[in-house]
């Protein structure tokens, strides 16, 4: 298949209705507009417009929604927009090093696998980091590569710099490719001297730490008071937040699960919480599957990457069997390297972390994957062609993938044909099935066993394009892009939806109506408990709101003597208490003494002037964060100025 088609393709199911997903995750996007707003606030990462606050991850990724924010303007599509381009030039990075080492043919089925890949579909169509991430390691592989090809330094300091640069997208999870690049280096020199290895080995590791840590450091060695609190943290220290919340709490179960702050709009625009017997479904945000190899060999997983898993095996055990046979290029050697390094240490990584772990990470084994897949059809192919003994491998791997994707498909369904999902891809894996055994039972270089080659290598692509068509056509959860090809199956209540946005968004403008018009001389708009109710807010209205326990609600940003100084101070008047959380536990215990300090010397505001109708605001409703039922009290809002003042 041409590139331009493949790229095509991939445009397509990364662009057709993407405005279905709206501003993606809201968090993200309100520290877009933030950014949009000064220099200040675009260099520290701020989540609001004021600087309270930081995003709790790195701006690289954000820097660059940022920039696409501003040279289309401020608006959902070019927010996605960033992760589109870099989805698409992710494609083609790898089509370009698949066939610069192994062959046209593989580079094309490598990009093709790719750009259907349902979980690489899934984040380039949201505005998580995950895209950019992937770029960046495209990169430094690239670079990486033809540092060990050539020995040369610079292009090794070139390659450790681009996982800095990954550092700065996604923190730790960017350092997992780094020690691959470091040993493929000095594996393809093995005859060099030692003081060789260690010293070009010493001068880039010395690159990679200075570029990973060069924004941190310059954000901690800013005074406090001249910058945003950084957001998820105990001590005000982006050091720390890579080395706890987005580190060691990635890998070590310190903390519950929690649920999605997709559907978080709901209490955060003022409108009426539903009665207590009412509940809230949320799906879950972290993947609690138990740890182990066999992790992402599980249905959850699997059916994000892996449909072409034992293809992609085959082409790894060809890859490494063609590295070393008689003539081949040490550059084969090193890419074959590269590959298996990034899957075999992210695999492990994703296999055995027990903290905050999403299901969506798994798009960091998309590329690898896809890889392998390319190499494997076009090197089973060629020995196919060869005639026996190779003749078998092909027809043979074609029905291990075709019983894998069965197995996949089967394992989601409980009506298998009797539905067109199921008969769609029953056919595909039947189609598979009879291709192989036609290229097991003609003769080699027919125009019929080539085109049985070509139809069962779109057969086994069927299910992941099914799945990925699933984030295509349905909107998925935002916060996390997941696909799972049974919700093809089930017809969207497009009216119950857009009657639930037509609310919030009713809600949410009477609420900063009363809000505004009642500002008088306050730099904040309103103070909130946390970032998932204060992000619908900004987006909305641009204006300063405080989320005043970061993310979650539980950051130790202020004490209630700091909420009474900025009502002395005249900078705030309004504080909202209650609604959407994340951490129930944890934000009530941060914020109960600015809770207490409020209700003391605040104001309650009659709902009726900021709220739409509905049950009475001392209604509390509950919210399914995956392991528990939590009661959560509805949000109220508080006037400080009258009392205190």
């Amino acid at each position: 298949m041409p590139l331009s088609l493949i790229v095509a393709l991939a445009a397509l199911a990364r662009t057709w209705q993407l405005s279905q997903n709206d501003f993606g995750r809201q968090y993200y996007a309100a520290g877009v507009r933030s950014m949009l707003d000064s220099w200040h606030n675009f260099v520290f990462n701020s989540f609001d417009p004021a600087g309270f606050v930081s995003i709790d991850k790195p701006p690289v990724a954000i820097w660059l929604q940022a920039a696409s924010a501003k040279l289309f303007g401020f608006g959902a599509l070019p927010i996605l927009l960033a992760q589109v381009i870099a989805g698409l030039a992710a494609v083609l990075i790898i089509y370009v090093l698949v066939q610069k080492y192994w062959g046209r043919t593989a580079g094309a089925l490598a990009a093709l696998s790719l750009a259907l890949s349902p979980v690489n579909v899934a984040v380039d169509r949201s505005n998580n980091t995950d895209s950019c991430l992937i770029l960046v390691l495209l990169a430094g592989a690239w670079l990486g590569m033809r540092a060990a090809e050539t020995g040369r330094l610079a292009l090794l300091c070139a390659a450790m710099a681009a996982i800095g640069i990954g550092f700065n997208v996604k923190m730790g999870a960017a350092l997992v490719l780094a020690p691959v690049l470091a040993l493929t280096f000095s594996l393809a020199r093995p005859a060099a001297p030692v003081t060789w290895h260690l010293g070009r080995q010493a001068i880039a590791g010395v690159v990679l730490v200075a570029v990973s840590l060069s924004w941190a450091i310059f954000f901690d060695l800013t005074p406090a008071k001249d910058r945003p609190y950084a957001g998820s943290t105990r001590h005000n220290s982006m050091l720390e937040l890579a080395l706890v919340h987005n580190g060691a709490a990635r890998f070590l179960a310190m903390s519950a699960p929690t649920g999605s702050p997709a559907n978080s709009q709901a209490t955060v625009s003022g409108e009426t919480a539903p009665a207590s017997a009412e509940v809230r479904q949320q799906s879950v945000l972290t993947d609690d599957s138990p740890t182990g190899l066999l992790r992402l060999f599980r249905l959850r997983a699997a059916t994000q990457f892996a449909w072409l898993l034992p293809l992609a095996l085959a082409g790894l055990v060809l890859a490494w069997s063609e590295a070393w046979g008689p003539g081949a290029p040490a550059s084969r050697r090193i890419s074959a390297a590269v590959w298996t390094g990034w899957l075999a240490m992210y695999w492990i990584v994703l296999s055995f972390a027990g903290g905050l772990i999403h299901t969506y990470y798994v798009a960091v084994l998309g590329p690898p994957l896809a890889v392998f897949s390319g190499i494997g059809v076009a090197g089973l192919w060629s020995r196919w062609e060869a005639g026996k003994p190779g003749r078998i491998y092909l027809p043979l791997i074609i029905v291990a993938t075709a019983g894998w994707q069965a197995y996949l498909c089967a394992a989601q369904s409980d009506r298998i044909g009797s539905d067109w999902l199921s008969l769609t891809w029953l056919t595909a894996i039947g189609i598979a099935a009879i291709c192989a055994a036609v290229l097991y039972t003609f003769p080699q270089r027919s125009k019929l066993a080539k085109l049985s080659a070509v139809t069962a290598i779109g057969a086994l692509l069927v299910s992941p394009a099914l799945t990925a068509a699933r984030v295509v056509l349905r909107r998925p959860n935002i916060a996390t892009p997941v696909a799972n090809m049974t919700a093809l199956l089930v017809s969207p209540d497009t009216e119950r939806a857009a009657l639930r946005t037509s609310r919030l968004e009713a809600a949410r403008q009477k609420l900063t109506g009363y809000l505004i018009a009642n500002r008088e001389a306050a730099n904040f708009l309103v103070a909130v408990p946390n970032a998932n109710v204060a992000a619908p807010l900004i987006i909305s209205t641009g204006m300063p709101i405080m989320a005043m326990g970061g993310y979650l609600g539980d950051d130790p940003i202020l004490t209630p003597s700091d909420i009474e100084r900025l009502v002395s101070d005249r900078q705030l008047r309004f504080v909202m208490l209650g609604g959407f959380t994340l951490a129930p536990a944890k934000q009530a215990a941060a914020l109960d003494p600015i809770a207490r300090w409020v209700r003391a010397n605040g104001r309650a505001v009659d709902p009726k002037l900021w709220r739409l109708s509905g049950p009475s605001s001392s209604t509390p409703y509950r919210i399914n964060l995956g392991s528990e039922w939590v009661e959560v009290p509805p949000p109220e809002l508080f006037d400080l100025w009258n009392k205190a003042n």
